[in-house]
């Protein structure tokens, strides 16, 4: 009698099933040469706005919101320093841009119209924050169905690791 429970039991999970989605994700391509001491990676975020907003410091920090632009995201994780407490390191780089996007070119002070910010993540004294990048290059570019991304960069107010990213979303 109880082998008959323990097999309708296991008939009804086994029959228990959710359905199976498949959702079409744009491979992307990663061309930007990671350092060799952590990870990087990119992500593409279609349907979102980048909203840029400062705290009761002054201090600048990004918002994810539902929206019509695409956000593009890349992000530096240094492999942790083994026995310290505060040992992790990453830089985050984030812009948004149009989504039927086929050519863009920006530069220095014109990289705000893209939002592009830099966030240096750390135990870092006075030195950790996102700030706007105001020194740099964007470049934009579809071809055969791919979107070249490709942005040089310097933070003015803070070290960075990260100084060139280009990738390629197909």
């Amino acid at each position: 009698m109880k082998f008959i429970y323990l097999l309708i039991i296991s008939l009804q999970f086994l029959a228990c099933n959710t359905n199976k989605e498949v959702l079409s994700i744009p491979k992307k391509t990663t061309a930007t040469k990671c350092p060799e001491n952590g990870n990087c990676s990119f992500e593409v975020m279609y349907n979102k706005s980048l909203e840029l907003k400062t705290d009761g410091i002054g201090a600048l920090y990004p918002v994810l919101n539902e929206g019509k632009k695409t956000v593009l995201k890349f992000e530096y994780k240094r492999d942790e320093i083994a026995n310290t407490v505060d040992g992790y390191y990453s830089e985050i780089i984030y812009a948004e841009i149009d989504p039927n996007i086929n050519q863009l070119e920006l530069n220095n002070k014109n990289l705000s119209k893209a939002k592009v910010i830099f966030g240096r993540l750390c135990f870092c004294r006075g030195e950790t924050g996102y700030y706007r990048i105001k020194d740099g290059a964007l470049s934009i570019e579809k071809k055969d169905n791919y979107l070249y991304f490709n942005l040089s960069f310097k933070c003015n107010e803070v070290p960075q690791i990260i100084s060139n990213i280009s990738e390629i979303i197909n």
